[in-house]
């Protein structure tokens, strides 16, 4: 993968710490926080699916939890998810 400066889009070097086009600083971010932060957020993404389908089975079925139980998990779940999706935004530099 080709490293580009975030200012100007010149192609970079390894080794640069500087863009030699229009002087920017380098920021090197490692990408294995980021392919962990993707598996994370769809991990919630599915988490909150099941979590939903658990809440509204709960009203026609006595074997699952009571509704407001899963329906605190799925809102908690979607606020998890929600702040997963705007971190892995931000460690992309969007």
């Amino acid at each position: 993968m080709i490293a580009r400066c975030l200012d100007c889009n010149a192609t970079l070097t390894k080794d640069e710490k500087e863009c030699f086009t229009c002087g920017a600083s380098v920021i090197r971010k490692d990408a294995s926080s980021v392919i962990f932060g993707k598996r994370f957020a769809s991990f919630l993404k599915y988490a909150v699916i099941l979590s939903a389908v658990a809440t509204v089975a709960s009203l026609f079925f006595d074997t699952m939890p009571s509704f407001p139980k899963c329906f605190a998990a799925t809102l908690v779940l979607l606020l998890a998810k929600s702040s997963a999706e705007q971190m892995l935004e931000k460690s992309k530099g969007l």
